[in-house]
């Protein structure tokens, strides 16, 4: 089997056809879809064991708030660039997301295009901080 060479993907919603959704969207060449949850509790516990170079995260759950995992993952996986992609499009949020670094906002509905779109400019980011330290 070939070593895929994209970088891997972490998907965080409480929706389970979003989480389907973007594993379709995501998964293939460029992205490899490592793992989903749709919790904050759950998120956590697989992000103990797993790593990632993306991870998506909504900013509404029923156990959390994305913006709390959010900063979790900043300290526990500081290397992983982080997308929100939710339905709120509260400027506060927003804000607090990218300030939080966040590496890029998408609000649902979102459209295919969008997402990679946004991933291929992250992608472009880590693969330029990478070279930088290599």
């Amino acid at each position: 089997m070939a070593l895929h060479q994209g970088l891997s993907v972490f998907i965080i919603d409480d929706n389970e056809m979003t989480r389907g959704l973007l594993r379709v969207i995501i998964q293939g060449d460029k992205y490899d879809v490592v793992g989903d949850a749709g919790t904050a509790e759950s998120a956590r516990l697989r992000l103990r064991s797993l790593k990632a170079d993306i991870i998506c995260l909504d900013v509404v759950m029923p156990d959390g708030d994305g913006l709390t995992l959010l900063n979790w993952i900043r300290e526990k996986q500081p290397n992983a660039a982080v997308l929100m992609v939710t339905a709120s499009t509260e400027r506060s949020t927003v804000e607090q997301s990218l300030r939080s670094g966040a590496k890029g906002y998408i609000v649902k509905p979102f459209n295919p295009g969008t997402v990679m779109d946004t991933l291929d400019k992250i992608a472009a980011q880590i693969k330029a901080q990478r070279a930088a330290k290599a």
